[in-house]
This record gives C-alpha cells, sequence and structure tokens, in this order.
C-alpha cells in the first residue's frame, strides 16, 4: 500500500468512525422506541450494504440476498435451538450458513454472462422461498425457519455481558457490530481483490486479457456479500427475537435494492442513508397513504435521473464541486 493511498484510508476510516459516533451520540438521547427504530436502521442497512457489495462493486443485480438473510436467522436458531449454544457462537453460525447457502447458489449465479445474473438470482429465490412454503422443508431445515427467540440473547464482552433485554445495551451493541461490517466492507472495497472487481466491472475483457478470473472474482464477491446479509439477519433475530418464513422471499431482497439505490450503490453510507429514508418513509407516510412506495418509487426515479449516485453519492459530488471551486 503506497503512502498516499494508506493516508486515503485512515481518513476514510476516522470518518467513518466519526459517523457512527455522531450516531451512537443521537441515539443515546432518543426515547426506548426511537432508539430501537434508529437500531433497525442500521441493522437493515447492513442487508443494503450487502446489495451494494454485490451489485455496486461487483456488477452483479442479485434478487437472492433475502435468502442470505434468512439463512443467517436460521443458522442462529440452529445453533440455539438444536446445539444449546449461546453468545458469539450462534454469530459465527449464522453467518457460516448464509456464506455455506452462498457457495453452491452464487458459483450457479455467477456461471452466466452479467446481465443474467439477475434471472438466475430471481429463479433461485422463488425455488428456495416455494419450497420452504410447501410445507416439505422440514427434512432440509428443521423445525428452525420460524421460530423465535424465547428470550433477549447475551453476548461476552471480556469481563462484561451485554444484555439485549436492556434496550440501551441493545442500542449500543449493535451499532458496534454494524460499524465493524462498515469497517471490513471497506477494507473490502479498498483491497487489491476489490480494486481487481472495480476493473472487471469496468471492461471485463480488458480484465480477463490482464489475466484477472473474471468468474472467481465475481463468485467470490458474491459470497462475501452474502455474508453480510445473513450477518444483517443475525443482527435483526438478535434485535427482535423473531424470525420468519418471509424472510427468504425475494420481495425482501427488492427491498434492499431500493434502499441500496436510493442512497447510492457502491458506497459504505449510502445504503444506510437510503434505509433510512425507506423506513422512515415506511413508518410515516403508510399512516396516511397504503401505497407509500408509489411515492418512494417516484422518488427513485428522480434520482436516477438528476442524481444517479444516490443521496448519498449525489450529496458528496455536489459538496466535492462545490469545495474544489
Amino acid at each position: 500500500m503506497t503512502g498516499g493511498s494508506f493516508s486515503s484510508t485512515r481518513w476514510a476510516v476516522g470518518g467513518l468512525l466519526g459517523l457512527f459516533a455522531a450516531v451512537i451520540g443521537y441515539g443515546v438521547w432518543l426515547e426506548d422506541f426511537q432508539r430501537s427504530f434508529l437500531a433497525e436502521i442500521l441493522v437493515w442497512g447492513v442487508f443494503a450494504l450487502s446489495v451494494s457489495l454485490v451489485f455496486g462493486v461487483g456488477g452483479m443485480l442479485s434478487f437472492a440476498q433475502a435468502l442470505y438473510f434468512g439463512a443467517g436467522c436460521w443458522g442462529y436458531n440452529v445453533a440455539v435451538f438444536a446445539y444449546g449454544l449461546s453468545g458469539w457462537a450462534p454469530v459465527v453460525a449464522g453467518v457460516g450458513a448464509a456464506l455455506a447457502f452462498a457457495i453452491p447458489t452464487g458459483f450457479i449465479a455467477t456461471r452466466v454472462r452479467q446481465h443474467h445474473t439477475l434471472i438466475v438470482t430471481i429463479i433461485l429465490s422463488v425455488l428456495v422461498s416455494t419450497i420452504l412454503a410447501s410445507g416439505h422443508w422440514r427434512w432440509i431445515a428443521g423445525p428452525y425457519v420460524t421460530r423465535s427467540l424465547p428470550e433477549a440473547p447475551t453476548l461476552p464482552l471480556g469481563a462484561l455481558t451485554i444484555d439485549y433485554a436492556d434496550e440501551m445495551s441493545a442500542f449500543l451493541a449493535t451499532a458496534t457490530l454494524v460499524l465493524g461490517a462498515c469497517l471490513l466492507a471497506m477494507l473490502l472495497i479498498r483491497s487489491p481483490f476489490g480494486l481487481a472487481l472495480k476493473a472487471v466491472r469496468e471492461n471485463e475483457t480488458k480484465a480477463a486479457m490482464l489475466g484477472y478470473d473474471v468468474r472467481l472474482l465475481r463468485w467470490l464477491m458474491f459470497v462475501a456479500a452474502a455474508g453480510f446479509a445473513g450477518f444483517a439477519g443475525v443482527l435483526y433475530l438478535m434485535l427482535s427475537r423473531y424470525s420468519n418464513l418471509e424472510f427468504f422471499d425475494w420481495t425482501y431482497s427488492g427491498r434492499a435494492v431500493v434502499m441500496a439505490a436510493l442512497g447510492g450503490l457502491g458506497t459504505l453510507i449510502g445504503p444506510f442513508v437510503g434505509t433510512a429514508v425507506y423506513l422512515t418513509a415506511a413508518e410515516h407516510l403508510s399512516r396516511y397513504y397504503e401505497h407509500f412506495m408509489i411515492l418512494v418509487g417516484i422518488l427513485l426515479l428522480v434520482l436516477v435521473r438528476f442524481m444517479p449516485d444516490g443521496l448519498w453519492g449525489g450529496a458528496i459530488r455536489i459538496l466535492s464541486i462545490r469545495f474544489s471551486r
């Protein structure tokens, strides 16, 4: 890593830490309900981040992210109910389940041409969710797909134990884990692997001529993004103690695509901005207008026309132009 790139990464990490410190500071002063809503935004933001990685960085529009979100919930439940594990072990199991599921499905999705990935992932999502909904899935997944946690989880942290039964502790733990996911995503994007993927996205033929294994790079990014989706599922289950079969449905992937596109694909903060806009609209506009998604769709069309980089990307671009004068 050159001195310039190291300095850039250092500033990016510092900015991310400062932003999350502001979010945590803001959340501390909120009421319990508002704080829980903010934590939910962070969790779904990680889910949208998985789309930002696989599509914005990897160039593959995937509608299979909900499968890995649901797999994260399932893996966590298996660790808790089947093996009696607690603490960090179910977290690892949830992410591991998402990764294990993404390895074969991602292999299938990345064997086709780039623009066919969307079709393949929709087919995979419909196939899996239909099998699960049919009732013939118990021999595959057991009773853990729709099982919710009977009590709040705990996480050991040295001499301390974080109890999710306490609203403040749950929020701080969630924010810290989300920050860790963002730092990992930043390292992934700025690594040689991320730069190679950028080259593939911009010119696949030229990247192949330079010796890059295009299919392998895409497969690895697909699996990595699935890990983030699975981690989001784990975080949601720990926060809400709720798991449902509908989490596997492809429409949840569609929501994640909308949230990521609203904020800005290929960015770290953009998916969280888009998630905040989407969930706030769902929370408030739905009280007055049942079909609030029409308004969200109109907003997305306007953004595609005038701010194709999304709300966050557009704001950064405007500020950079303003301060460069």
